[in-house]
């Protein structure tokens, strides 16, 4: 055995398993279209390839069924012109879908034709092998051989065009040098290596040297690298395109959402100012409004009728609601631009709570409500603004006074111990806990959240019913947040509430806790 004729056989086994591993691989991503016309190009080129090799064995061996690995390679050297020619339309997209069906059916029709004879009559192909193994092709001037080799040429030709066309009307449109898409002009270079290694094999002066398999192994790396681009790369990266047109999108979102936000926070300034300065500029007439009405009153400057004090008690206790709402307006618009201030100090409980059922009392008038105060023993001081948690329970009260017809109100203050988050762990912290339960009406469990936000009320009818602007909930809580503590409600429809809110307790000056 000659060192030509090892060479050529080693190149033939690698010119078949390399396209069938490459089909298979191809076929595992998916049977696409594509993916099923490279796998067919692919598995031609592999028919050629192991035609030819067991072509070379049997007749280098004086073994016989050389005219059926023959028939097995024309099969695959004749498959490939369409083959070719269907994967250049799936590329290139240039043909109408009518002239694209009209060549693929003239193809098919063709190799239908070409495979017909080739299993009937044969093309009268003659091989010979040499001592040294090499091959020679005796080719019959015959009409079905001359056919065949016209159906292959045109196909590929029709091929080639279909894929350097474009370049060519482009550079007469344009007058500049036009460059291929990648994908377009390695897939003509591997036709065109197809084409060559076919022609090599029969030549008798070069059909000795291995030179075909070394042409249809470049066209099968050609190829494959155009499936896995394709399939792999292409994606990867059209993906990574996508990500970063998204990250882009986003980030232009977030420039916008930031703008955004920033002239909301202006206005919202803007607002909470103008709220500010309008209140302080009402607070003044309003007092004056209220001094001169209770002097009037005290009938200093003289005796009333009925009619008239009656008129000026209306005055009174609207210039009274009047300020009140402007107050509440102003400490909403002050702890929502941070300007709230606490002014902190050891206070006792009962402190705290001194007279705040007296003026529930004043509140309450003639319905038939019993105030409860419940205040446990030994309960130490807390360091708070006296006046601003002595408002929060005058709120909570307040609120009880105008939802309750009749039953009880009760304050309640006693201790709690609640697990809190410090400094990444969990333990124990003593609060005081306020309560002031009553008999009312009661809140619906998916209302609650309502009470809480500013200017809302549940019922607009009990709105009527009982005078409010919706603040003092709102208030109360952000109160005793800015204290480190927590406001809460709990309630039933016609049982009646109990909001409850906690203020940390701490070491006292004197050690007491």
């Amino acid at each position: 055995m000659s060192i030509l004729l090892i060479a050529s056989l080693l190149l033939k086994m690698l010119g078949l398993a390399i396209p069938l591993g490459l089909a298979f691989m191809i076929l595992l991503q998916g049977r696409g279209r594509l993916n099923v016309l490279f796998s067919l190009m692919i598995l031609a080129v592999a028919l050629w390839n192991g035609g030819t090799f067991m072509l070379h064995v049997v007749e280098w061996a004086g073994l016989p069924g050389s005219e059926t690995w023959l028939t097995v390679a024309l099969l695959g050297l004749l498959s490939l012109p369409l083959t070719f020619h269907l994967l250049a339309l799936e590329l290139s997209g240039l043909t109408s879908p009518i002239l694209s069906r009209v060549l693929t059916g003239v193809g098919f029709v063709g190799l239908a034709v070409i495979w017909v004879i080739i299993f009937t009559t044969g093309f009268g192909i003659q091989v010979t092998a040499h001592p040294q193994g090499t091959l020679n092709y005796t080719l019959p001037n015959s009409p079905p051989l001359a056919l065949a080799l016209a159906y292959a040429i045109g196909f590929f030709t029709l091929a080639e065009g279909i894929l350097l066309w474009p370049a060519y009307l482009a550079q007469q449109r344009k007058g500049t040098e036009h460059r291929l898409n990648g994908g377009e002009g390695l897939l003509a270079l591997g036709g065109m290596l197809v084409v060559v290694g076919g022609l090599l094999e029969v030549i008798p002066a070069i059909g000795q040297y291995p030179l075909d398999s070394v042409f249809m192994i470049a066209a099968t790396l050609i190829f494959a690298y155009l499936i896995l681009k394709e399939r792999l790369f292409d994606p990867f990266a059209e993906l990574n395109t996508q990500l970063e047109d998204a990250n882009r999108r986003l980030q232009e979102a977030n420039t916008a959402l930031q703008a955004s936000y920033l002239k909301v926070k202006e206005t919202d300034q803007l607002k909470s100012e103008f709220v500010a300065n309008v209140s302080h500029e009402l607070r003044t007439p309003l007092n004056a409004i209220i001094g001169f009405a209770k002097v009037i009153l005290n009938e200093i400057d003289g005796p009333l009728t009925d009619m008239q004090r009656e008129d000026l008690s209306a005055i009174y206790s609207s210039a009274q609601h009047l300020l009140s709402l402007v107050n509440d307006i102003l400490d909403l618009s002050k702890i929502e631009a941070g300007k709230m201030e606490l002014h902190k100090e050891w206070v006792g409980v009962k402190e705290l709570v001194y007279g705040v059922m007296a003026i529930t009392l004043t509140l309450v008038g003639d319905k038939d409500i019993k105030l409860i105060e419940r205040i446990a023993d030994g309960l130490p001081p807390v360091h708070v603004d006296r006046m601003r948690i002595r408002q929060v329970i005058l709120n909570l009260l307040s609120n009880a006074a105008k939802f309750t017809e009749r039953g009880t109100i009760i304050l309640t203050v006693d201790r709690l111990v609640e697990t809190v988050e410090s400094q990444g762990g969990l333990r124990p912290q003593l609060f005081l806990l306020f309560t002031v339960a009553d008999t009312g009406i009661g809140i619906a469990p998916e209302d609650i959240p309502i009470v809480f936000e500013e200017f809302r009320q549940v019922d607009s009818s009990l709105s009527r019913q009982a005078e409010g602007t919706g603040l003092g909930l709102p208030i109360s809580k952000r109160l005793v947040e800015m204290h480190n503590g927590r406001l809460w409600a709990e309630s039933q429809v016609g049982i009646g509430s109990r909001f409850c809110f906690t203020l940390p307790l701490q070491v006292a000056p004197d050690g007491r806790r």
